[in-house]
C-alpha cells in the first residue's frame, strides 16, 4: 500500500469521512489521494518538460567598470528602448579578465525572444545617448543585429529559444 504525506490526505479525509460512512469514505480518500498524486506529479513533469535555459554572453566590454545590461522581451511591444515591458531583466557584472559578462534566465518557455544589451560602466541604470539619440555606451541585440541610424526591431533580433536551452552571444557596440 502506499502511503501519501498527511498533508495530501488530510483534507480529502475529512471531505470523504463526510460523504457517508467509513467504508465508503476510505475507498473514495484513496481514489482522491491517487488522484491528487498523479495531477501533482504530471504538473511537476509538464513544467520540467517545457522549462529551457537561455544564457546570454556579452563580449567586447571596453572596460570592466560597471555592469552590463540585458533585457529579455518576449514581445515587439517596449523592444528595445522600453525595458520595464521586457519578460526578465538583470544587471550582470563584467569579468575584467575575459571583458565579457554572462546572464542566465532559467525557466524559459520555448519560443521567440529577444535581447537587448548595454555596458552600464557608471552604474546608472540608464543607456544614456548624445543629442541625436546616438548611445554613449556599449550596446547590442541579439543575433547582432547592427543598424545603421536606428535601434533594432524585434523582428530582426528575435531567436528561437528551443527546449533543451541555447546560448547566444552579443558583441557590444561602441560608437
Amino acid at each position: 500500500m502506499v502511503r501519501l504525506p498527511y498533508c495530501v490526505c488530510v483534507i480529502p479525509r475529512r471531505l470523504a469521512f463526510m460523504a457517508g460512512g467509513r467504508g465508503k469514505g476510505m475507498l473514495s480518500l484513496r481514489r482522491v489521494c491517487l488522484a491528487v498524486a498523479f495531477l501533482v506529479g504530471g504538473l511537476l513533469l509538464a513544467v520540467a518538460a517545457v522549462a529551457a535555459e537561455l544564457t546570454v554572453v556579452v563580449q567586447g566590454v571596453n572596460t570592466p567598470q560597471g555592469r552590463v545590461a540585458v533585457a529579455l522581451f518576449a514581445q515587439a511591444e517596449g523592444f528595445p528602448k522600453d525595458d520595464s515591458l521586457a519578460l526578465a531583466r538583470m544587471m550582470v557584472p563584467v569579468d575584467p579578465q575575459a571583458k565579457k559578462a554572462s546572464a542566465v534566465f532559467p525557466r524559459l518557455a520555448p519560443g521567440r525572444y529577444a535581447v537587448s544589451v548595454f555596458h552600464d560602466h557608471n552604474d546608472t541604470g540608464k543607456l544614456e545617448t548624445n543629442l541625436f539619440g546616438i548611445p554613449l555606451k556599449g550596446y547590442g541585440f541579439s543575433q547582432n543585429v547592427n543598424p545603421s541610424m536606428r535601434a533594432a526591431r524585434f523582428t530582426e533580433a528575435q531567436f528561437e529559444l528551443p527546449e533543451p536551452g541555447k546560448t547566444i552571444v552579443i558583441d557590444l557596440i561602441y560608437r
